[in-house]
């Protein structure tokens, strides 16, 4: 790299031998990134990094109808992987025959392009091309289905037809070979226009509403006007590097670099800055934070993250194999995951923390064909020719099974399921969103009608309308795409208002003001209005929530309205200290790898303390007990006894009873692992779940069986919306924003023409509510907390019940349990009743809530799942490297900038993982409907980090029906993420 005052920067070097073979490549300090060797016909036969994996290869010279020359015959690596290439020259054919036994077959036409394609399980793929142009003109996949490609004269694709006759059309720009016109199946169609020197300057979508470009000389994007005119302005170095951005608002952020281009610091547009150092090789290896604690990250010869170093010392280790992939990892209480692979990189075996391992079990297509867990519960999945999951098996360790069957279409969309109990069919319009859901139950009498939900949506996907046996739920948005108002299916009409690009500013009730609120120059919350109170929020240097005071402007009013939350952390950022006016104080204290050891509260008067396994179970022993063998450990994280309350589980690993002091309650669950009753000594409850598996409905049954006391739940997607009482009443929720789960008020109702009753939350650091308070700021119910989420001290000074707990949660009083949407969570001992819905996607420890339910929170109760559903209505689950927690609050800002609707790149901005690599999403299997792996690029076509994901190959919309939806998809997932990790910082954690 030159440099116009200094000397040029070694950036590679590059080795050659006498015969000009490349045979190594090193970095710019010496080091030795990847070398080669060669036969004597000049083929390469390896090529290896530096301690790492050798790949070897064999090759013969062939003689075919339409060339001659040399090709692998041979291809195996030191960790055991083999395959034999028997080329059928005369008949354009290879087999490929791995050390495994399984073969797949290539052919190919006189132009070498592939014709057709068996893979190991004998289904076929066929492919059609042009004489001339050598353009792909159709595809036959493995379950027949097809798929025709149109070109225009230059080559540009047109059409795509897919195997269910829907047509997706582009038309290109005569001389840019840019796209003008698309238009997808339903016929909604995107405009682009471009300037004489191929700039877009305008995108006009199905609505008419325009974004437009400005571009200084060199053709980069200066300025961007959204389709409500709001402007952003960017500034570019002579790199090309983004170096300021100022939102619509005036706010700035600034990006500096080094002369290497490398990205050293970034300042928000309060002046934090965020300082990044690297080693000679240019690897990351330093993050200086805002407030001046500083990371450390070490990468081994090949630039991969070897060792963690946080701000407070606790180090974290990775062991890799030649391959680079992650054999062990070491925490900083020396604590061992162990990963265990085949000779062809598929996860065999994962070992946790108490040396308990699960099995893995493939097919001849490398699909997960059976899980098997430590307790001997297994999970058996199988494909279809599509790779799309038809059917999965959950076998109990002492035999029992429960079955689900999954229906597919054309395009791997799933059509229907079906278990033990009930059918469950999905209606999809052409552009993949979910029109109708039918479930009937497999006990239903000829008369008795199916439980139906509909969506309908408008011209940008976004959802218009959700109706369920509740009623309608009806949604409007602004320009930009943020939800403006919800009509509930009582009339009442729920607004919010914005600035700027989508900053929330006030939220209304049939234009009665709920709150408004005030923001800084990053557009975090410092003030909101609750009735005649007012709640100021201070954040330190770092970001985090420090002090929460809610005061009241008039006079008169008593001082038990007036409360101050104070908060501090330590350099990991975990909860050390709160300070309450009206409870006292709370210390925190933690082991090294941040789970809670100890509580010293005023509220309770004494040291509550905790002790844990490896695998982050709790310990019935207390403080001071010898440790023995047998109070050491949690057999396969299957608490049973925990300081006086037991549990008895089924064989699929669900708590079917537990017993304490107040008693025995027994539990039964449907065949979706969901509880539907609980037994008491004198009561019995019923709970009745939607086709989306929401709760809508709570019974008390009588002796005769008959439910004679109802509460009914409305569910805003998968938020609780509405629940309406027995006796006629009904509350209202309202959050602190959109997507948000922490609760800003509740409107009770008597009656469906009664006045509506304001009653305000005020929340602790994890959005869990202490107190409640009328519109003239009396406080009318209050609560403490204890560490897993009980309460302590609960007081209702005005006759009103409140039962949400941490966010998400809906206590059950007749139980105790907390409901959790997808599962019931227990505050007696800090996890849940049964394992997590997405199995190891959520963590190692299938019942953990959450390491720290201080700081973190479950809304979903999923754990650490990622089930995204964007406005359109699309909803995906993402696995892998979705959490973005590694970035600045302005490297957050940029993800959140650059995928907003007003970006200059209409796929918006992929983040980097922590080694500075571009996190894709990859659709598993090529499955339109997911789900969805982030993993790094340079894995995304590894025969080895991604064996066999590619079953329709690499042809843009082969399997992947819906690209145009998915990359508007993508877009508001990674703001989404990045926006969840800003929101943590500022006063709650997920």
């Amino acid at each position: 790299q030159h440099f116009p005052d200094t000397a040029p920067l070694l950036l590679r070097r590059y080795n050659y031998d006498e015969a000009g073979h490349l045979n190594g490549v090193y970095d710019s300090t010496g080091h030795l990134l990847r070398e080669f060797a060669y036969d004597e016909n000049n083929c390469m036969m390896l090529h290896r990094q530096p301690g790492g994996e050798g790949y070897y290869y064999q090759w013969g010279w062939y003689e075919g109808p339409d060339d001659a020359g040399w090709r692998v015959t041979g291809h195996h690596t030191d960790s055991g992987a083999r395959y034999r290439l028997d080329w059928r020259m005369a008949e354009r054919v290879v087999c490929v025959t791995d050390g495994a036994g399984r073969t797949r077959f290539h052919q190919w036409d006189a132009q070498n392009q592939v014709t057709a394609y068996q893979d190991e399980a004998g289904q076929v793929m066929t492919f059609r091309w042009s004489d001339e142009e050598r353009l792909l003109l159709g595809m036959t996949d493995a379950q027949g289905g097809k798929w025709r490609y149109v070109y225009d004269r230059l080559g540009h694709i047109t059409e795509t037809h897919d195997p269910l006759g829907r047509v997706a059309q582009t038309q290109w720009h005569p001389v840019w070979h840019e796209p003008e016109t698309e238009v997808d199946a339903t016929g909604n169609s995107w405009r682009c226009e471009y300037d004489e020197r191929g700039n877009l300057l305008t995108v006009t979508d199905p609505l008419q509403q325009n974004t437009r470009y400005q571009y200084d000389r060199h053709g980069q994007v200066v300025q961007i006007t959204d389709a409500r005119g709001g402007n952003k302005y960017l500034q570019w170095n002579e790199d090309g590097q983004l170096t300021r951005h100022t939102d619509c608002s005036g706010s700035q952020t600034t990006w500096f670099y080094d002369e290497r281009t490398r990205l050293i610091r970034v300042t928000d547009a309060q002046s934090h800055s965020t300082r990044y150092g690297y080693d000679d090789s240019g690897h990351l290896v330093e993050v200086i934070l805002a407030d001046g604690r500083t990371a450390h990250y070490q990468p081994d010869a090949a630039g991969r993250l070897v060792k963690y170093t946080s701000p407070m010392g606790r180090i974290t280790r990775w062991q890799r194999d030649g391959q680079g992939r992650v054999r062990s990892r070491t925490d900083s209480m020396g604590r061992r995951t162990a990963f265990g692979y085949d000779a062809y990189g598929r996860l065999t075996r994962l070992t946790n923390e108490n040396g308990e391992s699960y099995q893995f079990r493939h097919d001849v297509l490398d699909r997960l064909a059976e899980q098997i867990n430590p307790d001997g519960c297994r999970q058996a999945y199988r494909y279809n020719a599509l790779n799309a999951v038809t059917e999965v098996v959950f076998t109990g360790d002492r035999g029992g099974e429960i079955r689900h069957r999954l229906a597919r279409d054309a395009v791997g969309r799933l059509t229907a399921k079906e278990t033990a109990e009930s059918r469950t069919e999905y209606i999809y319009d052409a552009a993949d969103q979910l029109l109708e859901i039918r479930r009937q139950r497999s006990d239903a009498g000829e008369t008795d009608a199916p439980e139906i939900i509909r969506f309908s949506y408008d011209r940008l996907g976004r959802m218009l309308t959700e109706e369920t046996a509740q009623g309608i739920l009806t949604h409007q948005y602004d320009e930009p795409g943020n939800r403006t108002a919800t009509t509930f299916p009582d009339g009442r009409t729920q607004r919010h208002l914005y600035y700027g690009s989508g900053h929330l500013q006030q939220i209304n009730l049939d234009r009665e003001v709920i709150s408004e609120f005030t923001r800084d120059a990053l557009h975090r919350e410092v003030l909101r209005s609750q009735g005649r109170l007012s709640t100021r929020q201070l954040y330190d240097p770092a970001g985090r929530l420090k002090r929460r005071e809610t005061y009241s402007g008039m006079r008169g009013v008593v001082p038990e309205t007036f409360t101050d939350r104070q908060y501090s952390y330590n350099g990991q950022d975990e909860l050390l200290k709160t300070r309450h006016s009206r409870r006292g104080e709370k210390d925190y204290f933690y082991d090294p790898t941040g789970h809670i050891t100890a509580c010293r509260s005023e509220d309770e008067g004494y040291l509550a303390s905790w002790q844990y396994d490896a695998a982050g179970n709790l310990l019935g022993r207390r403080a001071g007990e010898r440790a023995t063998a047998e109070n050491s450990v949690v057999p396969f994280n299957r608490l049973l006894s925990y300081r006086g309350v037991h549990y008895r589980y089924d064989e699929h690993g669900r708590v079917v009873e537990k017993q304490g002091r107040s008693g025995t309650q027994s539990y039964r669950y449907d065949a979706e692992h969901r509880m539907v009753e609980v037994t008491t000594a004198r009561e019995t409850y019923r709970y009745v779940y939607d086709a989306l598996g929401r709760r809508t409905e709570k019974q008390h049954i009588i002796p005769d069986g008959k439910p004679y006391n109802r509460t009914k739940f409305l569910w805003d997607g998968m938020r609780l919306a509405k629940e309406s009482r027995p006796e006629g009443t009904s509350r209202l929720y309202i959050y602190s924003d959109q997507g948000s789960y922490e609760p800003l008020a509740r409107v009770d109702r008597a009656g469906k023409e009664g006045p509506n009753r304001i009653l305000y939350f005020h929340t602790d650091v994890n959005g869990a509510p202490e107190e409640m308070t009328d519109s003239d700021g009396k406080i009318v119910w209050e609560t403490g907390y204890q560490v897993w989420g009980n309460t302590i001290q609960e007081k209702d000074h005005g006759r009103v019940e409140q039962n949400l707990r941490y966010q998400g949660q809906y206590l059950d009083r007749e139980t105790g349990l907390h409901y959790n949407l997808h599962r019931y969570y227990d505050p007696d001992v800090g996890r849940f009743i049964v394992t997590d819905p997405i199995g190891l996607r959520g963590g190692l420890n299938l019942y953990q809530y959450a390491p720290n339910p201080v700081s973190w929170i479950d809304p979903l109760g999923l754990t650490s799942t990622v089930t995204f559903t964007d406005s359109r209505g699309l909803t995906l689950d993402v696995s892998g490297y979705t959490d973005l927690s590694h970035l600045s609050d302005s490297e957050l800002n940029r993800i959140i900038f650059m995928n907003g609707d007003d970006a200059p790149h209409p796929f918006g901005l992929s983040p980097r993982d922590k080694l500075g690599n571009v996190i894709v999403l990859h659709h598993d299997g090529q499955q339109s409907q997911g789900p969805i792996t982030a993993m790094p690029d340079k894995h995304h076509g590894s025969s080895t980090n991604n064996a066999g994901q590619h079953p329709n190959g690499n042809t843009k919309g082969a399997g992947i029906n819906n690209r145009r939806e998915f990359n508007l998809w993508k877009k508001e997932f990674w703001k989404s993420q990045a926006e969840k990790v800003l929101g943590n910082r500022r006063g709650g954690c997920v």
